[in-house]
């Protein structure tokens, strides 16, 4: 069962495979702007077919708490989906931890939806209801935008990581975040 929360002003949720086509065409519409930080996608990776077999995948990894992808919607216009934010690779045991991506529909930034989201989705969900004691960003250094927002959302720069990962064919240079869970920090 897909699961939801809201902010004062979006709702953050699953979405579940028969929505696919709000999925869709949230990438559709951030596809270009989202290119200089995103891999290199498969040519088929925005058909619906696809993109309901991604969503399907998502509840699925939920469902065994290895992560979870939340879809961003302005609480005025829920069924429009603006941006995504997905809690990665959650280890467990003695780590208790998990790496966060986003991304948001260039029709959205600037707005401070990103930050409020992010802000909400670490506190309530990564911390509260899934009772991680640590979230890692990692942020292409000359992506300005997301590093504020990681700034304004309380994340703690660790250092550098060279060619971390392949971006747009090229592998990358990461400034590394982390955020700790306050209430776990004993």
């Amino acid at each position: 069962m897909a699961r939801s929360w809201t902010t004062e002003r979006l709702v953050l949720r699953q979405v579940p495979p028969d929505e696919s086509e709000a999925v869709r065409a949230y990438g559709l519409r951030s596809r270009e702007f989202h290119g200089p930080w995103d891999p290199i996608r498969p040519a088929d990776f925005w058909e619906r077919e696809v993109v309901a077999r991604r969503l399907a995948h998502e509840l699925d990894t939920a469902a065994s708490d290895a992560g979870l992808v939340l879809y961003l919607s302005i609480a005025e216009d829920p069924d429009r989906i603006v941006g995504r934010i997905a809690f990665h690779n959650v280890v467990r045991g003695f780590s208790q931890s998990c790496t966060v991506g986003y991304g948001l529909a260039p029709e959205a930034t600037g707005n401070g939806y990103m930050t409020e989201g992010l802000t909400a989705a670490v506190d309530r969900v990564a911390f509260g209801e899934l009772g991680l004691h640590r979230v890692e960003a990692a942020v292409i250094p000359r992506n300005t935008r997301s590093l504020r927002v990681v700034e304004r959302c309380g994340f703690i720069r660790e250092g550098l990581s060279p060619r971390f990962l392949k971006i747009a064919g090229v592998w990358e240079d990461h400034v590394r975040f982390a955020r700790l869970n306050p209430v776990m920090e004993q």
